[in-house]
């Protein structure tokens, strides 16, 4: 996952411990009797402090657990030797976007010259000029590893 705020788990704890918390303050004014006697019950304390956990726990402890055990943001190693070849792009997914570079997501068919073409999903941190050469269907340069022929890096 490249955000984790969008996460299912985290929208449900934020929006359960809204309800529960606006819920509280509704029912307050709604009832007939003292509400400063409802203050005291361990009702209108289970849902203040039970909405205010499902918030803290959807909005800050849950996406940093999840930044945490995240892949995204650990790189690949470079390739040190391989040989230039050329891919064509079939389809690209922008993953998450940084001030300067950002992470893509990039379907390819790489055709070396010797052998038949292959298609592989490669996901690689580009600049905006490199993002720019992805087109569906346009010609790149991308160097493949000699060791793996799965292991690629976009020029």
């Amino acid at each position: 996952m490249s955000n984790s705020f969008n996460n299912p788990l985290t929208k449900l704890l934020t929006t359960v411990g809204s309800i529960m918390l606006f819920g509280n303050m509704i029912y307050t004014f709604l009832i007939n009797t003292e509400p400063f006697l409802y203050f005291r019950s361990p009702l209108f304390k289970i849902f203040i402090y039970g909405g205010a956990a499902c918030i803290m726990a959807g909005a800050f402890l849950l996406p940093m657990i999840l930044n945490f055990f995240s892949f995204t943001g650990r790189k690949a190693a470079p390739i040190t030797s391989g040989r230039l070849v050329e891919a064509r792009v079939n389809k690209w997914k922008l993953l998450n976007k940084k001030s300067n570079n950002q992470r893509v997501a990039v379907e390819l068919t790489i055709l070396p010259p010797n052998r038949m073409g292959y298609d592989i999903t490669h996901k690689q941190e580009l600049n905006q000029t490199q993002i720019s050469k992805l087109q569906n269907g346009a010609m790149i340069q991308v160097l493949v590893s000699a060791a793996d022929p799965n292991n690629i890096q976009i020029q």
